[in-house]
């Protein structure tokens, strides 16, 4: 994995896949984001968990300014959105598609189109295509989010494997804090398990954090509710 970007708050490396310094937890920008500021907008309010506004304004920057579309970091950002919010499997591949017509190398967008094609992949089968390519893709990419949150998701709600589902979204929520459809899931993964004393502090802990009242509440409900599967 490369480690093209430098925090500019203490100057620590990371790479286009994390967005959030690893040490000071201050938001990454690039020199993309700077000449292009809507970038960096999108960017912060994904880091921040406000996954509909991040969206909204990936999808306005794609109507409004159509040559966004060829800025590779912009692909990749709205990909890792459209992949949280279940977008469909069509726009993503398109996106990434078209992006390899000008980085027909790029080993990050060539990773996100194999993340894609895993997903369209996966089926009630357990070992199917779609989870041996996940489970190829973390290897090689341990702090592929998306991937992790793909894998353990699905682990949990259609395999019902909840032990399995347990290291890929414990990896995912602590590689990505905010992501709160993967901490719903660690929640239900906890309260499978019978932790239910760590279910109930992570719930609270999601709450206090999340600055969407719908996602406050979800957590601060289930935190107090016993998980129903049927």
């Amino acid at each position: 994995m490369s480690f093209d970007i430098i925090c500019a708050n203490c100057g620590a490396p990371s790479s286009p896949a994390i967005g959030v310094c690893p040490y000071c937890k201050s938001v990454m920008t690039t020199a993309e984001e700077k000449s292009n500021p809507a970038i960096g907008n999108i960017k912060e309010f994904f880091n921040d968990g406000q996954l509909e506004k991040a969206l909204s304004l990936a999808r306005t920057l794609e109507t409004q300014r159509p040559d966004s579309l060829k800025s590779k970091e912009f692909i990749l950002l709205y990909v890792q959105i459209l992949i949280e919010a279940e977008g469909p499997s069509t726009k993503i591949k398109s996106l990434l598609n078209q992006a390899l017509i000008d980085n027909p190398s790029d080993p990050q967008l060539l990773e996100y189109l194999e993340v894609a094609e895993a997903e369209s992949n996966l089926s009630r089968e357990k070992n199917d295509a779609g989870e041996i390519a996940l489970a190829n893709i973390i290897r090689r990419s341990p702090e592929n989010v998306q991937a992790l949150f793909l894998l353990g998701s699905h682990l949990f709600w259609v395999e019902k494997d909840a032990q399995r589902a347990l290291r890929y979204l414990e990896q995912c929520v602590r590689l990505s804090p905010n992501f709160f459809k993967a901490n719903a899931c660690l929640a239900a993964v906890y309260k499978t398990l019978k932790m239910d004393d760590i279910a109930t502090r992570f719930c609270n802990e999601c709450a206090s954090k999340a600055t969407d009242p719908q996602v406050k509440k979800l957590f601060t409900d289930f935190a107090n509710t016993p998980l129903n599967l049927e």
